[in-house]
């Protein structure tokens, strides 16, 4: 069986903001089934390697792929492939929350029966199925990133790219979002997480990309983490962090 192309190639990416180089040269793929925690200080450039992901920044240099569908040169095509939730939230807040989902429903081209059975599970998983028919504005600031959770999923886009999506969750809710985006790599589908709640990370993720400074200073997969923990190098991903970012001095 031939394998799987990349669901997510970035090459060569870079993004200035004047003087300031927010990402510098990164590459990487993220292939099928694979749970990447993308790591990093403040400033480091998550935020902004996302946005030229999903095509709400524009990048200087460099291309970014999704499936086999090129970002800037299709965006709307690689947009079908692709489930977003930034770090700041800008939802369609004059719609109700069903409607929010019918609309992104609409754009991933679902039948009647993928539409409802999707957006019934979601709002159940989100337990927002008592505000489906409540105008988004008057949601709390939980519920509107259940929504956006939910409206990522919406279609079982082949890649998921979060920023910071579990800011505000209850434990419960944060708990059942996991195992929905576990199950969601297991179907073959990928995710791309950016957290700075990195023993939640260390559970979840196959693979680590971590950030400074712009650029790419490290990329491993779980097993080469284990190895580290094993042979004492490390006790966790945040020693490794702290190493690679030259954080762990200024902790001292």
């Amino acid at each position: 069986m031939p394998p799987s192309d990349p669901v997510l190639t970035i090459d060569s990416l870079t993004k200035k903001f004047r003087r300031l180089v927010a990402v510098d040269d990164v590459s990487f793929r993220i292939e099928p089934g694979e749970f990447v925690g993308l790591i990093g200080p403040n400033g480091a450039g998550k935020s902004t390697t996302m946005g030229c992901i999903a095509g709400t920044v524009a990048a200087d240099e460099g291309t970014v792929t999704i499936a086999d569908t090129e970002v800037v040169a299709e965006p709307v095509a690689a947009r079908q492939n692709l489930g977003y939730v930034p770090q700041h939230l800008t939802l369609l807040d004059y719609l109700t929350g069903q409607e929010y989902l019918d609309f992104l429903a609409d754009l991933r081209e679902l039948n009647d029966d993928e539409r409802t059975r999707d957006i019934d599970e979601l709002m159940e998983l989100t337990e927002l199925d008592d505000a489906r028919d409540t105008i988004i504005k008057e949601y709390s600031g939980g519920m509107l990133r259940k929504l956006a959770l939910a409206a990522a999923l919406i279609g079982s886009p082949k890649l998921l790219v979060l920023d910071e999506s579990f800011v505000g969750l209850d434990p419960e809710s944060t708990h059942r979002v996991r195992r929905r985006l576990v199950d969601h790599c297991k179907s073959g589908g990928a995710v791309l997480l950016s957290s700075h709640i990195l023993d939640m990370l260390e559970s979840i993720c196959t693979r680590f990309l971590i950030l400074h400074e712009g650029k790419l200073v490290r990329d491993l997969d779980d097993g080469e983490l284990h190895e580290m923990k094993d042979q004492g190098v490390i006790d966790n991903l945040t020693d490794l962090y702290l190493d690679v970012t030259g954080k762990a001095l200024e902790a001292v």
